[in-house]
């Protein structure tokens, strides 16, 4: 199968169990959903993905409280390290407070939504992101093939001076 029309990949980071199946089976016949249980688990399974190709996960639903590692931890990691910056990240979390929001703001978190949540809300806003990312990846490869044609003209213009 060609890389176009590959499923999505959506990493779903919750250590409770009744949530991680809920979010998967709400994205499962959109994307291909990679379950985590625990913020450790979900950097291994990114760091082993990253040496496939086109494995690593399009997007991350990232619990904030899960014991040993929390959702802020994994964000920052993820955040921080340039071969994960790049991907979405959505804080699903029944933490509500404002600070809460602020730190999720401050580890670069690209969502928070609270919990409980609306499943069919979810899949639309996961959709938004990867349609939002078409829309870039169209005017970037426009862009590309703009300056690629300028290259070209300006070379053409500077073989015929000579």
């Amino acid at each position: 199968m060609d890389t176009k029309n590959q499923k999505k990949k959506v990493m779903v980071v919750d250590d409770e169990y009744a949530i991680r199946e809920l979010i998967a089976l709400t994205l499962e016949q959109e994307y291909d959903v990679i379950k985590a249980e625990s913020g450790q688990d979900a950097l291994n399974k990114i760091q082993n993905a990253l040496n496939k190709i086109n494995s690593a996960p399009d997007l991350i639903i990232l619990d904030i409280m899960m014991p040993n590692m929390d959702g802020y931890q994994v964000c920052r990691l993820l955040k921080t390290n340039k071969e994960t910056k790049m991907i979405p990240i959505i804080m699903l979390t029944a933490k509500h407070q404002n600070e809460d929001v602020r730190k999720a703001v401050d580890v670069e978190a690209d969502e928070y939504i609270t919990k409980p949540f609306e499943p069919e809300m979810l899949r639309k806003r996961v959709g938004a992101y990867f349609q939002l990312n078409t829309k870039i990846e169209r005017r970037v490869f426009k862009y590309s093939k703009s300056i690629h044609y300028v290259k070209g003209r300006n070379e053409n213009l500077l073989n015929y001076n000579h």
